[in-house]
């Protein structure tokens, strides 16, 4: 019989555990800093937590009045046990609690306080599930690949969950307890592990049982803005809140995530109205639930987990509001088409008209850092998101601009999840798992349309597609990594290799053929060099269509789990 998770783990103490050690001095300057503790304050906080004076003078001076390493040196001091720490209650989470407190420093104090017990309830939650865990997981070392690709466990557990083989009990165990260990850092690491069962048939329901058991103690921590409604017909579920007036019209107040903005809190506000309506529309229609679920696994076989726990049509509707974005309400208008629903028709294309007068005159500066999602959602795993990177300056482009170069390179495949800036202009997209090998192959018939638009740098899942500072065939780790896959398409990758192997060769013996002044080619000569010689290692052009059509036929089956698990 298995033997339940407990909340330590020898060798890996939770970091709140009675005492804490040097191991874990990343994990304590990681918590202050997310949690806002002013970093000027690091010796008023020392001396709280039982150093000397004259040890903080020493640091400061050792350190200039650095004050971002001095933080971390009298932190390092204090795992130490230096001085009078055990005095003052030890190297504890306790004691770092209570430090804060009597600083005043009340919202990192409280927020510590809400991390434990947010952790300890995530224990609670994998240990309920253990016993099923235990006995069904399936593919144990192939969950580990993707737990390990995502950050959740160390590359040593997984070669300790591949070492336990053949037994997959003993497997399922090594995994679980590096799970528990990895939750005592950072609880939303459940969420996590969830979210990458569901990318396996086999554990779909263990992974979509334990997300909406997760969603269900962790509600988000985005603020709200609430907007109002007509409320045509007052038989809905949700709020009302009385009118003004008895003649007037009643209305509903719906939930908006609050915006830096108010240009874009209103677009929000018309997409929550949009939905509220279309939403309310589709459930009066009450289209059959079996017809319903199938037209949205059609669309998204990725979504089969989260339909399994639906019961009813509203429980559907709010699936298909979560795959609705501020810029992509697709999923919405495919099942209002579908199933007919007239009356929702005229609520989507007002909305539309509103969107697209907003794309247009909004300026990517004020887009930055704002997400794009409709409602919240369970946040994307890496191997579904898309990165684009563009040397643009945010306030010279529109963000209409963005949505213009996704749409013809990668088609409806990408949903803008939100974007960033640094040097560059930063697009993050999220995409359905299953699409991956299918994306892949869209962004590399686009890539010289993108690299003309500034691309400078593309990501897809784990695989770096293009860098500005690479001059090399963009899909060549690709195609290396898909020899890596089962026996059954060895023969067809031996082909897309060897053509890639054909086309390097021939591009170096292009570059050694040039002059020192031609040595550094620019992208777009490199790009078109590929080209020529793909053209010229191709007697023919059907045999270029025939091969082509069989490395995209490689890429589509394979690429889901090879370039992802391998």
């Amino acid at each position: 019989m298995a033997t339940k998770i407990r909340a330590s783990s020898p060798g890996s103490p939770c970091l709140f555990s009675s005492s804490l050690t040097t191991n874990q001095l990343i994990d304590v300057l990681n918590l202050l800093k997310r949690f806002g503790f002013p970093q000027k304050r690091w010796h008023e906080l020392g001396l709280n937590l039982g150093l000397h004076k004259n040890t903080l003078d020493a640091i400061e001076v050792t350190l200039r009045g650095d004050v971002s390493r001095c933080l971390t040196e009298c932190l390092s001091q204090w795992l130490s046990k230096a001085d009078d720490v055990d005095n003052k209650g030890g190297a504890t989470f306790d004691s770092l609690s209570d430090a804060l407190k009597s600083m005043n420093e009340n919202v990192p104090a409280d927020k510590f306080d809400q991390e434990k017990c947010n952790i300890l309830l995530a224990i609670e939650i994998l240990n309920t599930h253990h016993p099923l865990l235990s006995k069904s997981l399936s593919d144990p070392f192939g969950v580990a690949k993707l737990l390990q690709k995502e950050g959740v466990i160390t590359g040593q557990v997984l070669a300790s969950v591949e070492s336990a083989s053949p037994s997959v009990p003993n497997q399922r165990e090594v995994l679980l307890s590096a799970i528990i260990v990895a939750i005592q850092s950072k609880y939303s690491l459940l969420q996590t592990f969830a979210s990458v069962l569901c990318k396996f048939t086999s554990n779909i329901k263990l992974g979509a049982i334990i997300q909406k058991e997760y969603d269900e103690h962790f509600p988000s921590n985005n603020e709200f803005v609430y907007v109002k409604s007509e409320e045509e017909d007052t038989s809905s579920t949700r709020t009302i809140t009385p009118s003004s007036s008895p003649t007037s019209t009643p209305t509903v107040e719906i939930p908006v995530r609050k915006s830096n903005s108010r240009r874009f809190t209103s677009i929000r506000a018309s997409l929550a109205r949009m939905l509220f309506k279309v939403s309310k529309a589709i459930t009066q229609k009450s289209p059959p639930l079996i017809d319903l679920k199938s037209l949205i696994c059609l669309f998204n076989s990725d979504l089969k987990a989260k339909l399994d726990n639906c019961c009813d049509i509203s429980s559907v509707v709010y699936v298909i509001e979560g795959e609705c974005s501020l810029t992509d309400i697709e999923l919405l208008e495919t099942v209002v088409e579908e199933f007919e629903v007239t009356e929702a028709e005229r609520y989507i294309e007002q909305y539309k008209t509103t969107l697209e007068e907003f794309c247009h005159s909004m300026s990517l500066d004020l887009c930055l850092k704002e997400k794009f999602d409709a409602v919240d959602t369970s946040p994307s795993l890496k191997c579904e998101m898309a990165t684009y990177v563009f040397d643009w300056r945010p306030d010279e482009k529109k963000l209409k601009d963005i949505i213009d170069i996704l749409s013809k390179t990668s088609g409806k495949f990408v949903k803008i999840k939100y974007i960033d800036t640094g040097y560059s202009i930063v697009v993050t997209c999220s995409f359905p798992y299953s699409f991956t090998g299918a994306l892949i192959i869209k962004l590399s018939e686009n890539l010289e349309l993108l690299i003309k638009n500034g691309l400078t740098k593309l990501t897809v899942g784990f695989c770096s597609i293009w860098s500005k500072q690479k001059i090399e065939e963009p899909l060549e780790e690709v195609v290396k990594n898909t020899n890596k896959q089962s026996s059954d398409t060895n023969r067809e990758n031996v082909t897309a290799q060897q053509l890639i192997n054909i086309l390097c060769e021939k591009e170096k013996e292009e570059e050694t053929e040039a002059t020192p002044h031609q040595n550094i080619l620019s992208i777009d000569t490199s790009m078109t060099i590929i080209k020529t010689q793909l053209m010229k290692e191709t007697k023919t052009k059907k045999q270029l269509e025939d091969t082509l059509t069989k490395m995209r036929l490689i890429f589509i089956k394979t690429l889901g789990d090879s370039l992802l698990f391998d």
